[in-house]
């Protein structure tokens, strides 16, 4: 049985997100800048599809379609398979072996966070299961979007206003926790 690790604690790609009007061009050219293999296409504040690398080769490079020419609209995979952050990592596992997908949009409240794919949750219970093993108490780093000031990277659990938030460095050093 897989431990219970929520999907949000292992989301290690940030989403990057488009426009349904960008060019391909313009999102080829955003994915290589931030390292990724997909972005979030949103209008109007709804997640409509995402694309991949994988669309750009099969849907436009390998039919001989100009990337300047073709919208990202044409040829993004439209309603993406997506999880919640809070949803057991094992949850994300059947999911991607039930659609025959290789990522998944992670979500919060319907907002995009980020991907994880099949390497991160496998990742994720490799760890797990050594820690076991080894009966460690040290905490797997976390990496998400700050729900304090909105920015991506190694996030810490903290207790705000009776609540439970997600926070970075800065705010937890700025809050003084």
């Amino acid at each position: 049985m897989a431990p219970r690790i929520a999907v949000g604690q292992v989301v290690k790609r940030k989403a990057v997100v488009v426009k349904p009007d960008d060019t391909v061009h313009r999102v080829a050219r955003i994915l290589s800048k931030n390292k990724v293999g997909s972005a979030v296409v949103v209008k109007d504040d709804e997640i409509v599809g995402i694309i991949t690398d994988r669309d750009i080769l099969d849907k436009v490079v390998a039919k001989g379609k100009d990337p300047k020419n073709v919208k990202v609209e044409e040829v993004m995979t439209k309603n993406p398979i997506t999880i919640e952050d809070d949803y057991e990592i094992q949850d994300a596992i059947d999911k991607m072996m039930d659609k025959g997908i290789r990522r998944l949009l992670v979500t919060r409240l319907g907002k995009p966070l980020g991907f994880v794919t099949a390497a991160d949750l496998l990742a994720a219970l490799n760890a797990y299961s050594n820690e076991s093993e080894e009966e460690t108490s040290e905490e797997t780093e976390v990496y998400g979007i700050c729900e304090v000031c909105g920015q991506y990277g190694p996030l810490y659990k903290v207790y705000i206003e009776g609540g439970e938030k997600w926070i970075c460095e800065s705010c937890k050093d700025s809050l003084n926790l």
